[in-house]
């Protein structure tokens, strides 16, 4: 058990900083990446990874990076607290998922599983067939922006 601890702390300390780390090289280059939950044509779900190009805008104190704005219709949080584990569902809608804090894992229906934390963006297009697992990680609660985009 006191191993379970120790290990639990190093993961809460190590986790963000891998998570940062990869946020600002996902920054430093040309496109913000993000990774899409779909279904194929027999409905069984996969990742893959999509990009949005940054742009040079002028700022008050000077040059800024940001992408194009994208249509949206509506701005949400979600908290799922600790140890939280969702069986095979779809997504409500189409939307990105922005995680701010905590971890959370998505498994796909091909069985490919990835985590997410602060800084991650998914966009989830599985609104049909039998979706995704999503499970809630490590020792505090997962906190969500999700943002409903309209069909493509």
């Amino acid at each position: 058990m006191r191993y379970a601890r120790v290990l639990g702390r190093i993961l809460g300390t190590l986790l963000p900083l891998v998570w940062s780390s990869s946020l600002l090289v996902a920054q430093n280059q040309e496109h913000l990446q993000y990774s899409v939950v779909f279904s194929d044509s027999k409905d069984v779900t996969h990742f893959r990874y999509e990009n949005l190009a940054w742009q040079s805008t002028e700022g008050t104190a000077g040059p800024l990076l940001a992408t194009p704005f994208l249509d949206a219709e509506k701005i949400g949080f979600l908290r799922i607290p600790r140890g939280y584990r969702a069986d095979w569902h779809p997504a409500p809608s189409r939307r990105f998922v922005m995680v701010l804090s905590g971890t959370a894992e998505i498994e796909v229906g091909d069985g490919d599983r990835r985590m997410f934390g602060p800084g991650s963006v998914v966009l989830m297009t599985d609104t049909t067939g039998r979706g995704h697992r999503t499970n809630a990680l490590a020792n505090q609660d997962v906190f969500l922006v999700w943002v409903p985009v309209p069909e493509r």
